[in-house]
């Protein structure tokens, strides 16, 4: 008697301890999960191309699959980091990588607009006048016609000529 007990008070105990190993995981996974997802939120303007979004200093290795082929690519040496630029030259805009290592992974440094079939997130595109730039973005000091932008790690900055849009580019900052 004493024996099946003492085993029922074990098997209680085992099973308590689980069911408390099991809440104190998925605490862990909540908390470490919400943790990395506050870290992911992109800090900036955004760029979207087929269906992905993408940051300044974001990883582009996904955004690189979906863009497609690039009419052209340019890998040197990194003069800021130790790792490899690269330029990939598409139909309608420029992408520009770093990566610190020259095996790294490769983050987003900048992109620049080549025709207006592409747009930032709000809308502006090459051709849109200076009226609809200010709408969106605010008022910003004119220098030599290139208004620029401030947004977490990202400039945008957006060359007017003749009240038209004529080069758009976002510039990774620290």
């Amino acid at each position: 008697m004493y024996w099946r007990k003492k085993r029922r008070e074990e098997k209680m105990n085992k099973t308590i301890f689980q069911k408390l190993a099991a809440i104190c995981m998925a605490l862990i996974i909540g908390v470490s999960g919400a943790s990395a997802s506050v870290q992911a939120a992109p800090k900036g303007y955004l760029f979207t191309y087929h269906k992905v979004t993408v940051s300044m200093h974001m990883a582009a290795k996904k955004f690189i699959s979906k863009a497609g082929k690039p009419l052209r690519t340019k890998v040197s040496k990194s003069c800021a980091y130790d790792g490899k630029d690269r330029t990939y030259t598409y139909k309608d805009f420029i992408l520009y990588t770093y990566s610190n290592t020259n095996t790294g992974p490769e983050y987003v440094n900048g992109i620049t607009f080549l025709t207006g079939k592409v747009k930032t997130k709000e809308g502006i595109k090459m051709g849109s006048t200076l009226s609809a730039v200010k709408k969106k973005y605010g008022t910003a000091k004119n220098h030599f016609g290139i208004y620029t932008y401030q947004k977490g790690k990202c400039k945008l900055q957006v060359e007017i000529t003749n009240n038209k849009v004529t080069n758009l580019r976002y510039v990774a900052t620290k």
